[in-house]
Formats: structure tokens, C-alpha cells, sequence
């Protein structure tokens, strides 16, 4: 199975605006980890073909599956700290697993792509 966008973005994340509304328990009870849980369940390899922008729960939608082919275009990015969040999809976690610690927190703390 191929996940893919298009050329300009493979996906920029959640929308902002559908969240601006919830609590901290709304969101909480979204479970967006056991959306990614599913996908690594699924028992043919799953290839997320990335170009362009590959933001936030994007990032996290292409760290869950099993191959991740980038164009020279791709960029790559945890940016919810300019918002005041932190990645809520398991992001933390697989980020620190593809590019190591140090990478991931300077990524995550810095919002740098």
C-alpha cells in the first residue's frame, strides 16, 4: 500500500482550527495513537511516498508506516511547538526512534523542519 499527497505537501498535519475548540480531555478521548496502530497492523508493507511538506501528524502518518520513500523535496517537521502543543499521535516517540535523540528533541523543542 502507497500513502502518498502531492508534489507541494504529503500532508501539513492536523487542522488547527477543528481543535481550537477542545479540551485537553476531548482530545485525549481522539486516540489519534490507535489510528497509527491500525495502519502498523495492516500485514502488507505500507510505503509513504513524501513530497513536499511533511508536518506534524503527517510526520507522524509517514513515521508509522513501514518505508518512507522522500523526493529531494520532502522536508520533514514537528512544528506543534509553535503552537503551544506537543505531538499528540506517538510523534515523540517514532521521531526519537528514525533520527535519535538528540535530533528528534531539537526538532520538537525548536519546531525546525
Amino acid at each position: 500500500m502507497v500513502v502518498t499527497g502531492d508534489e507541494r505537501a504529503f500532508s501539513a498535519g492536523a487542522d488547527i482550527k477543528e481543535m481550537s475548540d477542545a479540551s485537553a480531555i476531548d482530545m485525549l478521548l481522539r486516540d489519534n495513537i490507535s489510528r497509527w496502530d491500525r495502519l502498523r497492523k495492516i500485514k502488507k508493507p505500507v510505503i509513504a511516498a513524501v513530497s513536499g511538506w511533511c508536518l506534524g501528524g503527517g510526520n507522524e502518518l509517514a513515521m508509522a508506516c513501514d518505508m518512507i520513500v522522500a523526493s529531494e523535496t520532502a522536508r520533514f517537521g514537528q512544528p506543534e511547538i509553535n503552537i503551544g502543543v506537543i505531538p499528540g499521535a506517538g510523534g515523540t516517540q517514532r521521531l526519537a526512534r528514525v533520527v535519535g535523540k538528540a535530533v528528534a528533541m531539537e526538532m520538537v523543542l525548536n519546531g525546525r523542519s
